[in-house]
């Protein structure tokens, strides 16, 4: 044991006491969750854009209206970025973005194919951001559903605003229009319409005192990015430890370090080492982050949000996923002479641990489904995505983590002693690249 935590201790100090591993925790949260924040922030910061839009109308009647509400919507917008400079932030108007619409309009008797190609062209010139053909049977309700479709010319016709923004608002002068006709008052029919409220509420519970209450659920937003911020969280410290035990396995390989040091320590006690210093390196990460996002949920006021109970579950599917994970880039480490032949080997080892990240929507939207039960309890994935279930808030049976637990246990042994196996030879092999049969023979004969 005097070897093994030796060389533990020494794989753990040459995985925290660097600049790169500093500089690691900081950016992958960064990396992963920025974007988040990125987007939000560059629209804050971005300017104001004035959007001419030509309107060729051949109902005749609802350019005048379509224009009065550009104007209303413009006057809304200039007042809420007056509002956001006041108080010194640079909060956006919720439901608008930073854009002002001026509306031309286009004579429709001599519009044709030609005139619509030099509108284009304007479009093509940035004379013009968009034009918008309005058909004549809109009020009518006549024709197919295709004479009456109106059309949005526009470089980003699919990803535009301003094409969100005519649709809205020509059904509800559509609608208008059409109820008058019927001689029905548009605002009773809006009355009529408006949609009751269901609020989801938690399950109840009885509290420490004595009385039985029942908490509001949090919002579909948190709901979702709670599961996978935990899912991702566990990828991150799988993916830090793993990565530096291949690097590691190489680069004394590479040197003939190794044969060094199995003057000193036999094969099983090295490997057992790298495997306890790695363990610990990922406990270290798991700290770091969790002290991290508790101090966040605390400054947010989040933390009744955070399911604690999960925690210990976490740290256990953690330490298995890292020793399963760690002991095959061990294995594939002592394999390989260089890092672009590990890479080929590593591809299918990546896919399998990222496959809960391909079907997480699925597995937070039924964590008690079929498909998500099942891939819970496939020994590579099990790690991610039983925590994935777990972050949800789901009532997940015990027996479930419990037999998850085991079963990857008994998995991460299982890898353990095959790559063991291979580390024993691999370690010393020299001159050529092994092929999988030969590795795969190492593993099931030693």
């Amino acid at each position: 044991m005097r070897k093994i935590l030796t060389i533990a201790i020494r794989e753990y100090r040459a995985m925290v006491a660097t600049k790169a591993f500093l500089i690691s925790i900081i950016m992958m949260p960064v990396l992963i969750l920025g974007s988040l924040f990125a987007t939000s922030l560059l629209q804050n910061l971005g300017e104001i854009k004035e959007r001419k839009i030509a309107v060729i109308d051949h109902s005749g009647s609802l350019f005048p209206l379509m224009e009065q509400l550009a104007e209303k919507r413009n006057e809304i917008v200039q007042k809420a970025i007056e509002n956001a400079d006041g108080d010194k932030k640079s909060e956006r108007l919720p439901g608008f973005s930073q854009e002002k619409y001026v509306l031309e309009k286009v004579d429709s008797k001599q519009v044709d194919d030609d005139f619509r190609l030099q509108l284009s062209d304007r479009i093509r010139k940035q004379e013009l951001y968009a034009f918008v053909e309005i058909p004549a049977p809109i009020l009518a309700g006549q024709g197919s559903s295709t004479e009456s479709a109106v059309r949005f010319f526009s470089p980003d016709s699919s990803l535009s605003e301003a094409r969100r923004w005519f649709r809205d608002s020509l059904n509800v002068l559509v609608r208008s229009d059409r109820l008058k006709k019927a001689n029905i008052d548009p605002q009773v029919v809006v009355e009529a319409s408006t949609p009751v409220a269901v609020t989801g509420m938690q399950l109840l519970e009885r509290s420490a005192d004595g009385t039985v209450q029942a908490n509001e659920e949090s919002g579909a937003m948190t709901a979702m990015i709670l599961p996978m911020a935990v899912m991702l969280l566990m990828f991150m410290v799988i993916f830090m430890s793993a990565q530096p035990m291949l690097e590691s396995v190489l680069e004394e390989k590479s040197q003939r370090i190794a044969e060094v040091l199995l003057g000193s320590a036999n094969p099983f006690q090295l490997m057992s080492g790298k495997l306890f210093g790695t363990v610990a390196g990922s406990l270290t990460v798991f700290g770091i982050y969790l002290v991290g996002a508790y101090s966040f949920a605390i400054y947010r006021d989040y933390t009744s949000q955070i399911p604690f109970e999960i925690v210990p579950w976490f740290v256990a599917f953690q330490v298995v996923g890292v020793l399963f994970y760690s002991s095959i880039f061990l294995a594939i480490g002592a394999s390989v002479s260089q890092l672009k032949e590990a890479q080929a080997v590593l591809l299918p080892v990546w896919m399998i641990m990222m496959s809960p990240m391909f079907v997480w929507i699925f597995i937070v939207r039924e964590p008690l489904g079929t498909m998500a039960t099942g891939i819970s309890f496939f020994p590579p994935a099990t790690p991610t995505a039983m925590m994935l279930r777990m972050a949800t808030g789901q009532s997940i049976p015990l027996w479930q983590p419990l037999v998850a637990l085991v079963l990857t246990s008994i998995a991460t042994m299982m890898i353990v002693y095959l790559a063991a196996r291979i580390f024993r030879v691999g370690i010393l092999w020299q001159g050529k690249t092994p092929k999988i049969s030969e590795i795969l023979r190492w593993a099931l004969t030693g």
